[in-house]
């Protein structure tokens, strides 16, 4: 079933018009594309915090679940492991996040959130905070609350 949108996709600024075929009415393209629009503000806005919005992501749920095994955070964001790895060697290279062997299973590590930076995750969450506003205050309330529905109805099945 396809579904006409009249969405604006807007072109590369090489000056060339982008003949983008039916993909303008791929709800995936879209989501991607939104999802990417959104990922380069939050750089643009917060990227002197040193964190993009994955890591802040990966950072959040550490630090809410004390003693996660990587493969347990893979799962939980939803991304493999390969993809986990370098974005926790630099989290661990911030000594932001931790690594313990488990005792009864060496080849997991458990990760925990290095209280020392807690300071600094409320700086950073402030701004996401707020950053996260920014992004909703496009919407109104039930606008917002129709999209948090709809994309909650497209992971149901995921």
């Amino acid at each position: 079933m396809s579904i006409e949108m009249d969405i604006p996709v807007q072109a590369a600024d090489s000056g060339r018009d982008i003949d983008y075929d039916e993909l303008p009415n791929y709800i995936g393209y879209l989501l991607r594309r939104a999802q990417a629009n959104v990922f380069r503000e939050f750089e643009r806005s917060l990227g002197d915090i040193g964190l993009t919005p994955g890591a802040f992501g990966l950072l959040m749920l550490i630090r809410a679940n004390p003693g996660i095994t990587q493969m347990e955070l893979a799962n939980a964001f939803g991304i493999d492991k390969s993809t986990l790895t370098p974005v926790l060697n630099r989290l661990e290279q911030s000594t932001l996040v931790r690594r313990e062997q488990l005792a009864h299973d060496r080849r997991y590590n458990a990760l925990f959130f290095e209280d020392a930076q807690e300071a600094f995750f409320d700086r950073a969450r402030t701004r996401v905070r707020d950053f996260e506003q920014s992004v909703a205050d496009r919407l109104s309330q039930d606008e917002q609350r129709e999209l948090v529905r709809l994309i909650g109805k497209i992971q149901a099945d995921a």
